[in-house]
């Protein structure tokens, strides 16, 4: 009896243990058509199949976008945001049951989607005319999104990704975009969005070692999330850091870690990013090859073991503005016109200076240098070399930056070019036109393939 009675016990106590183990988080986004090359019969442990990856292909052909499937294993429900539009679904018996019952489409390029205690929601992304933080709510009743109103709201500002906490949503580095003011300035830090109180709130990124943000936003730079991690990519050619520069972010304390062991490399332009707990996996091609490749997996649990503590993120009181968003309130407050004014006599002055002097830094360099990503001579001498392999040079050649000297100077213009002009594409046609494939004789250098939709 007392055998029995012990077997029960631990049997008991295996069985509480797995369950505590098994993850809560998953998650996937997939780029339109792009996932067929990985040829995988399914994804999310098998909750997401090709047959309803399929479906959404077939719905959305000529409109190329993205989507986000969502899982809940408390309620076993299934979904998916497609991004660009308002489209949302539920998928039961591996079929897709659209929710959204009306037909607008733009304002929610790069949104967040994510759920909430049992209520599902889309945070931030770009419309015709500016990036926006707004936060909607799907009505189930009326099968529409809802804005919802929220205190000290960033304006303008989109971010370069999103993760949530137990709490709320943090917004990480960003950029704040209107075309009407005109506006363009960058977001050094984030805010965190407290989804209880209903209000915005800007944190501050501490680390001391180096300027994170600033070489953030010089280079190529993404935002992922596990179930306890946020995970931050950014190329980097400096040497004490190396190539890439992963920070950790452990999600409910803050604390940022620096990871200096190998790296993947390839994610970027992965056609799919799946995550299970905290297992990320994606894509990566080959050499020579967009249809060949082999999946990576990335245990954020054994990285952050790793990794060493460099930072914390610090919430800052909800009144404090970062420097951008204060200067913006000041322009609010004593009107535009004025505002308008001053900025034409400082840029009169600006230009006068420069006349007159040379650039003493890599950025006034960089600020000088028009980034016109949309202009037709570019993509016309790109399209010349449709489905080619460059060096750098030949690509520098085509971008029209060959005569820029300053190594670092060329190395920002060109990253700035290919994130611009990707992100464009991507956002028409579903797939980015520049990847980047590495050199097999020297790992440290890449060609450039440029990719038109359908080979035009």
């Amino acid at each position: 009896m007392k055998c029995k009675l012990l077997f029960f016990n631990i049997a008991l106590l295996i069985s509480l243990t797995s369950r505590a183990a098994d993850p809560e988080f998953y998650r996937l986004r997939v780029t339109t058509k792009r996932w067929e090359v990985t040829e995988r019969s399914s994804f999310l442990e098998e909750k997401v199949s090709r047959k309803i990856l399929n479906q959404l292909d077939s719905i959305y052909q000529n409109l190329p976008s993205g989507y986000d499937f969502n899982y809940d294993p408390s309620s076993q429900t299934l979904t998916v945001f497609i991004h660009c539009s308002f489209d949302f679904y539920s998928i039961q018996d591996d079929q897709l049951v659209k929710e959204y019952n009306l037909a607008n489409r733009g304002y929610t390029c790069g949104s967040y989607f994510f759920e909430k205690n049992n209520a599902y929601y889309i945070l931030g992304g770009r419309g015709l005319w500016s990036s926006h933080a707004d936060l909607m709510e799907f009505d189930t009743l009326n099968g529409s999104w809802e804005f919802k109103q929220i205190a000290n709201q960033p304006l303008d500002y989109f971010p370069l990704g999103a993760y949530q906490t137990s709490k709320g949503m943090m917004t990480w580095l960003g950029e704040y975009t209107n075309p009407r003011i005109p506006r363009l300035e960058k977001e050094a830090n984030g805010f965190f969005l407290d989804m209880e109180k209903k209000s915005w709130q800007p944190f501050k990124i501490d680390i001391e070692e180096f300027d994170f943000a600033g070489i953030a936003h010089a280079n190529e730079s993404y935002l992922y999330e596990t179930e306890d991690y946020a995970f931050s990519v950014t190329t980097s050619q400096l040497p004490k850091l190396g190539w890439y520069i992963w920070i950790i972010i452990e999600k409910e304390t803050g604390k940022l870690f620096f990871y200096e062991g190998n790296k993947h490399t390839e994610m970027f332009d992965s056609p799919y990013f799946e995550v299970i707990g905290n297992k990320f996996r994606y894509f990566e091609y080959t050499l020579n090859s967009t249809s060949e490749g082999k999946e990576k997996m990335i245990d954020l649990d054994l990285i952050r073991s790793q990794s060493r503590e460099v930072g914390q993120l610090t919430l800052l009181d909800p009144q404090t503005k970062t420097e951008t968003t204060s200067l913006f309130s000041l322009a609010l407050w004593i009107g535009f016109p004025a505002v308008l004014l001053l900025g034409f006599w400082m840029g009169r002055q600006l230009q006068n200076k420069k006349k007159g002097s040379t650039p003493t830094s890599i950025e006034e360099e960089i600020e000088e240098e028009d980034l016109e990503v949309e202009n037709a001579e570019i993509l016309q001498r790109l399209l010349l070399h449709n489905g080619g392999k460059l060096t750098t040079d030949e690509f520098d050649t085509l971008l029209g930056i060959q005569e820029i000297t300053n190594f670092d100077s060329k190395r920002i213009k060109r990253s700035r070019l290919i994130k611009s002009l990707n992100k464009r594409y991507e956002e028409k046609n579903g797939f980015p036109l520049i990847t980047r494939i590495k050199n097999p004789e020297d790992k440290r250098f890449v060609f450039y393939k440029i990719t038109f939709e359908n080979g035009n």
